[in-house]
């Protein structure tokens, strides 16, 4: 990241971002504002105030109305909310028996709050399962 920027200084709705851009870009390819908005359920005018703070943050580039490139620094971080998301929503289904859709919808409210402890060993329960 940025010097002197942290994950903690990101939004949960940053992350978010940064989520649906990893998700729509693919390997190389940029994705398009449109389909942020798409994919998050926001206005094209919310995806451009977004992206041009997570420029500042020096977690994507962009040329004006073109697609969107996660930065290597946005790509570590894209790829760490995935991880928390991933690593909740396998446990709220796996451990717990909630449904996969409400384990959707809660991973994402969860992946922003709990902290960086807790997440640690989540994972790594989560880890040792998958290895049983």
């Amino acid at each position: 990241m940025v010097a002197g920027r942290s994950r903690a200084q990101i939004s949960p709705s940053l992350e978010d971002y940064l989520e649906a851009v990893m998700e729509l870009a693919g390997t190389d390819e940029g994705a398009r504002t449109t389909d942020v908005a798409a994919r998050l359920g926001v206005s094209k005018a919310s995806v451009n105030q977004a992206m041009g703070l997570l420029v500042e943050h020096g977690l994507i580039s962009r040329e004006k109305y073109g697609p969107v490139y996660l930065t290597e620094a946005g790509r570590d971080a894209a790829q760490a909310v995935c991880k928390r998301h991933r690593a909740i929503k396998s446990f709220l289904i796996s451990v717990l028996g909630v449904d996969e859709s409400v384990a959707e919808e809660d991973a994402c409210q969860i992946e922003h709050v709990v902290s960086k402890e807790t997440m640690t060993g989540l994972i790594d329960f989560m880890e040792r399962e998958a290895g049983r």
